[in-house]
């Protein structure tokens, strides 16, 4: 593998070691790698017998799993890009795969969107970043600074097709397109639009934004200008509306675990959640009955029992919406957790068994107790679950 760049450990092995919070991440490498190659199966070959190209979305710290290293790792797997989500992301993961990164390192394509300030300019042009384009009055800004310094600026351009967030429209497109061809200093490698039902199987919704993008883009290879690059499809693309017209892909979710919408998949292709959040017990106390845990005294118990105090809270990213509601994982048992969730703590009702013990380890969710329930009891996604994982909780990759 040649991933020395990494802070590897051995599989399945606990760290209770003074290098090692007490509350970590565990990011299994071996899982995002088996992950992207079942996407890369998934996503097919394109229509010309071409391979049909990955671009891992790794925004907001690679969905919690942590930007660099995920980007490193999805890199030296054959992805072919990296999508960020805006320049300050793609410029600090450039520096770092500059630096860090085995092998041929992936292209990175930044999602969001340049202003008339011209902040990012000179990165773009000069590190090879490439830039998406909503705006053509930018574009043209972009293509003269790119003259100034006798350099061109690799850019890709976003269509909204029923978004309604950024990108050129369907009705100012073709025209849009027509102008940035014309400029001379701007390299127009590829051309993309985004999906805003692709979790639905079947969506009319979905199934229309992909045929007028066809359209568009079929249009425009015929009468403007050729693309080396055409996509759409993010997670429930791939998995719901596959075109081989297409050669590149975006993965998200999927390549961390997880459907976009567990309740809607229409079958379990085999993805497996990369990220055990995990973390030990600190302390037990002995309760008697009618005693309150916790800030609020939002739970009483109702026995004498024992409750199980957990180093782990919201300020780690365990949403406080999972007061008396969620769950723990302990040996292999899941207790249900009491009381006000801290910033620093949990606590959770082990009762009288001597089955737990100071010091045994805590899974908050990973692929025996997978994140998406956490968000079934929060009503959100679980995108949010693992992008929430804070900053001060360590991030540990095995293999």
């Amino acid at each position: 593998m040649g991933l020395s760049f990494f802070t590897l450990f051995p599989m399945n092995r606990y760290f209770h070691g003074k290098d090692i919070n007490y509350t970590y991440a565990e990011i299994n490498l071996k899982t995002l790698r088996k992950n992207l190659a079942i996407i890369r199966r998934e996503a097919g070959q394109a229509g010309s017998g071409e391979k049909m190209k990955i671009c891992a979305v790794i925004k907001s710290n690679g969905y919690g799993h942590g930007m660099n290293e995920i980007g490193a790792a999805f890199s030296e797997f054959g992805s072919e890009y990296l999508g960020t989500a805006d320049y300050r992301e793609s410029l600090i993961l450039h520096d770092y795969l500059k630096k860090n990164a085995k092998g041929k390192m992936a292209r990175i394509l930044c999602l969001g969107i340049l202003t008339e300030e011209k902040k990012f300019f000179d990165e773009v042009v000069n590190k090879g970043i490439e830039a998406s384009l909503s705006d053509v009055g930018i574009a043209g800004m972009l293509n003269q600074y790119a003259k100034s310094v006798n350099k061109k600026a690799t850019v890709q351009i976003q269509i909204d097709t029923g978004m309604n967030r950024i990108g050129f429209s369907l009705r100012d497109a073709y025209e849009a397109v027509e102008a940035i061809s014309r400029m001379s200093h701007l390299r127009v490698k590829g051309i993309f639009s985004h999906y805003a039902t692709s979790e639905i199987p079947g969506s009319a919704y979905a199934l229309r934004q992909l045929r007028e993008f066809r359209e568009l883009v079929k249009s425009l290879e015929s009468n403007v200008m050729k693309f080396e690059l055409r996509h759409i499809a993010n997670t429930g693309g791939i998995l719901n509306f596959r075109d081989p017209y297409f050669n590149m892909v975006r993965p998200g979710i999927s390549l961390y675990g997880y459907y976009p919408d567990r309740k809607k998949i229409v079958r379990d292709i085999g993805l497996k959640p990369a990220m055990t959040l995990r973390s030990r017990v600190n302390f037990i106390r002995h309760v008697p009955a009618k005693t309150s845990i916790s800030y609020g005294r939002l739970h009483v118990t109702g026995k004498p029992t024992r409750i199980a105090s957990i180093p782990v809270g919201y300020g780690d990213g365990y949403s406080k919406l999972l007061t008396n509601k969620s769950k723990v994982m302990i040996n292999g048992r899941l207790y249900k957790t009491v009381g006000a969730v801290c910033m620093d703590w949990v606590m959770a009702d082990i009762g009288n068994s001597p089955a737990v013990n100071v010091n045994d380890e805590v899974i908050l969710f990973g692929e025996d107790y997978p994140a998406y329930r956490i968000s079934e009891i929060t009503g959100s996604i679980v995108y949010e679950v693992i992008c929430n994982v804070s900053s001060r909780v360590q991030r540990v990759y095995t293999y």
